[in-house]
């Protein structure tokens, strides 16, 4: 690594060495590795540590301007020069949309993971990382704990150290078991300078304010029990996954049929129905605290040993009927509205499916259709050819069309994988990308073995 004079080589600390190089170590892919570089001391620090153990051609830093402050193309200049002084690729990528007047963080962090996942796909990139560290994880609980109406809710299992971003980008987070404190110990000793972001001591955000009350906490205490949550949320990914492979089968109208088992772990069948709600569903958001109450109900009635003929139920815009020891789950047929792609575009409709129109010069229009008016249904605005047809015959100028599996076709935390899978298998869309980080493991503190 050459430095300018103003850097001083810096040795990195114990800590922080070693898990970054026993990352780089469990890398099965060797394509280069994005890294998120916002020019703050936690994603610099680990700019300038990974380039202490890697080969310049194997680092591409993205920084994400999403031009809502005064001065960030001015930080995104300081992140280019640091990379040019180590001998790093680096790309600015812009958000151009208008941002919203309600919602804006969430917009912006939408759009910060599209536009990585973009440059990821573009450059050839096995995965890009972010430099969240164990402050990180503290705060994400704190907060999540604090909201929660379970001690096993899925956000008490924190940041995962892997997330797959709409089936395709693997997000790593090498850093969680990092203190920032290291990290700035090791840029003062290496004479770089990080930009402070005003926001981290603005008290109106509920992050600072956390932050300000973890510091009086023994550091011992902080996190507590999230590696169990994530260990129990594994285990149970891995339950329904098997359920699902075992007793669910995709039917003529998008109706999932899945065969109740008396005498199965309520726990898991809730689980099981969720993910198969949200895949028929496509609402895109998870169940409210009445829907729970209904899901469980209905879980409830499949592990029962009887057989009944029940009521047809709405739940997360599906019909879920009990016939037998059998249920019956496929999207409701209101609220289906169309969906119109201009010439090259891509979009999702439904919330189930992710069309692209290959026509370059026709618009492609997506409506419900099939016997129940749920299955997509397409048609070009040409007078040629004015008829819709379904996804497997031909159109004029084509057209691709993918089945998504819900909320996980856009962000999966890697312990919810196994089921994930089990979705795609079920609906035979493709399959998902193995992670790179290989051997990421889950140590299970409770029986003394090790999962994922």
């Amino acid at each position: 690594m050459t430095l300018p004079s103003s850097v001083r080589p810096a040795p990195l600390p114990h800590n922080f060495q070693h898990c970054l190089s026993d990352f780089l170590a469990r890398l099965s892919d060797s394509r280069p590795l994005g890294v998120a570089v916002s020019g703050g001391s936690d994603s610099l620090g680990m700019l300038y540590g990974l380039a202490a153990l890697l080969a310049p051609v194997k680092l591409v830093a993205l920084t994400v301007d999403h031009g809502l402050r005064t001065g960030s193309a001015d930080e995104a200049r300081q992140v280019k020069s640091h990379c040019r002084r180590l001998g790093v690729c680096h790309e600015t990528l812009f958000w151009d949309d208008k941002p919203p007047v309600a919602g804006l963080q969430a917009a912006a962090r939408t759009a910060r993971y599209n536009l990585l996942g973009s440059a990821a796909a573009r450059l050839g990139l096995a995965a890009v990382l972010t430099a969240h560290t164990s402050g990180d994880q503290d705060e994400t609980l704190e907060m999540r704990r604090a909201r929660s109406q379970s001690d096993v809710a899925p956000g008490l299992a924190g940041i995962p150290h892997a997330t797959l971003f709409d089936g395709h980008m693997w997000v790593l987070r090498p850093l969680l078991g990092v203190n920032r404190a290291e990290i700035r110990d090791f840029l003062r000793q290496a004479n770089v300078d990080w930009i402070e972001d005003p926001s981290n001591i603005d008290e109106r955000f509920e992050r600072v304010r956390v932050r300000a009350r973890l510091k009086d906490q023994p550091a011992d205490r902080r996190g507590l029990g999230s590696e169990d949550i994530v260990v129990a949320r594994s285990l149970l990914a891995r339950r329904a996954a098997a359920i699902i492979d075992g007793n669910c089968s995709l039917e003529t109208g998008d109706t999932i049929r899945m065969k109740c088992s008396p005498g199965e772990d309520a726990d898991v069948v809730v689980a099981v129905i969720e993910a198969l709600i949200d895949l028929c569903g496509g609402a895109g958001r998870a169940l409210d605290r009445r829907g729970k109450a209904t899901l469980a109900d209905i879980a409830s009635a499949c592990i029962g040993d009887f057989d009944t003929n029940g009521q047809t139920i709405t739940l997360g815009r599906c019909l879920i009927r009990r016939h037998g020891r059998e249920l019956l789950i496929r999207r409701e047929s209101r609220g289906i509205e169309e969906l119109v792609l201009a010439p090259g575009s891509a979009g999702v409709w439904d919330g189930r499916y992710h069309i692209r129109n290959l026509d370059q010069r026709a618009h492609l229009h997506v409506v419900g259709g099939g016997p129940e008016g749920i299955t997509p249904l397409f048609r070009r605005d040409l007078a040629v050819e004015p008829l819709f047809k379904d996804m497997h015959e031909e159109l004029f100028g084509g057209f691709s069309c993918r089945r998504l599996i819900g909320r996980s076709s856009r962000v999966l935390p890697i312990h919810e994988l196994p089921l994930a899978q089990a979705l795609t298998g079920l609906v035979d869309t493709d399959l998902l990308p193995e992670c790179p980080w290989v051997n990421l493991k889950v140590k299970m503190t409770a029986i003394g073995v090790n999962v994922l």
